[in-house]
């Protein structure tokens, strides 16, 4: 690699021109007519030396941008700018630039390589989700299609359907929501809001399906609680921690949410007593598409609590679990 200076070649045109000017009126003092003449000519000849080193380092420095500017076109790494030792010089003003427009899109070619590293990685979540679904589909509308049987039996095959269809449209859209908050194009607006509005929106969400398993939620919360958070994502991570909650609670189980205001900040549990989480599994249920083995037959897809971090930690929080087989879970949010 070289290295680009003019200091040298610009202190012998100014040493050249010096000696030139002190030279002539010294030999013409001494009686020598011509000596002037010679001095130019010779001054000419030293002056189209230094300008040909002059080019000669100028198309050394072009043709080194040439193939730096080539190698930011094809993308390849380990790229050496010129090496410039006259740091205001224009030579070291160009390179600066353009070493900042190297690392300009270096940074977006690697933003651009997340990005579709984001995508193929949520498209091959999706495939994979889906594919139980879809297959269960097309098997009972394969089977409806070839075969007579009674109305219950139709019946029975077209609400299988259905929830396989709801289930497969749950997943679509937790998946949109998952690339959305990874890739930033949700924005989450955190602000002093009322916490208890906010978990008294995700317990109505709730009730339905809670009351079909005649499960009793107790709730223990301060009105108003003003907490900073963004209401509408912290309903949907409140809501995943109730839906876990019901899902994998017996029936008529109990589950108590309990909220309060403590020295390092507001807290918020849901507690249950349902199956609980085994020791060697509680530190990966916050992972996406993540399912303990003991409940693979069970609904679920395994984004919800994933979806519960993403949405906290996005607005300062965190989520924590402690859990206990066969005496229930407890999931625990600090507000920051």
């Amino acid at each position: 690699m070289k290295c680009f200076s003019l200091k040298r070649l610009n202190r012998c045109a100014v040493g050249t021109c010096i000696l030139m000017l002190l030279s002539i009126p010294l030999l013409t003092g001494s009686g020598l007519y011509w000596a002037p003449y010679v001095i130019l000519a010779a001054g000419a000849v030293a002056f189209l030396a230094l300008f040909f080193a002059y080019e000669r380092k100028v198309s050394d420095f072009l043709d080194q941008v040439n193939e730096n500017m080539d190698q930011m076109l094809s993308t390849r790494s380990g790229l050496r700018l010129p090496q410039v030792q006259d740091s205001e010089s224009a030579f070291a003003r160009f390179v600066s630039k353009l070493s900042r427009l190297y690392e300009a899109l270096r940074i977006a070619q690697t933003r651009t390589e997340d990005e579709k590293c984001a995508m193929q990685g949520m498209i091959a979540d999706l495939s994979h989700q889906i594919k139980t679904p879809v297959t269960n589909i097309k098997m009972d509308l394969e089977l409806l299609s070839s075969r007579k049987m009674p109305q219950e039996k139709q019946q029975e095959f077209l609400d299988r359907t259905l929830h396989q269809a709801d289930k497969m449209d749950f997943l679509i859209q937790s998946i949109i929501k998952m690339s959305r908050l990874e890739s930033g194009a949700i924005q989450l607006a955190p602000q002093y809001a009322d916490l208890a509005r906010t978990l008294a929106n995700a317990l109505c969400s709730i009730g339905a399906q809670a009351g079909k398993k005649k499960m009793d939620i107790s709730v223990e919360c301060p009105q108003p609680f003003m907490v900073r958070h963004d209401p509408r994502w912290t309903e949907e991570a409140i809501f995943n921690l109730l839906d876990n909650a019901v899902k994998y609670t017996p029936e008529n189980g109990t589950i108590q949410v309990r909220a309060e205001m403590r020295e390092a900040g507001a807290y918020l549990s849901v507690s249950d007593n349902g199956k609980g989480i085994p020791e060697e599994w509680q530190g990966a249920v916050f992972s996406k598409f993540f399912r303990t083995p003991d409940v693979h037959n069970m609904p679920g897809a395994g984004v919800g609590l994933y979806l519960t971090r993403q949405i906290l930690e996005a607005q300062g929080s965190y989520v924590t679990v402690k859990s206990i087989c066969g005496s229930g879970s407890t999931f625990s949010i600090q507000f920051l």
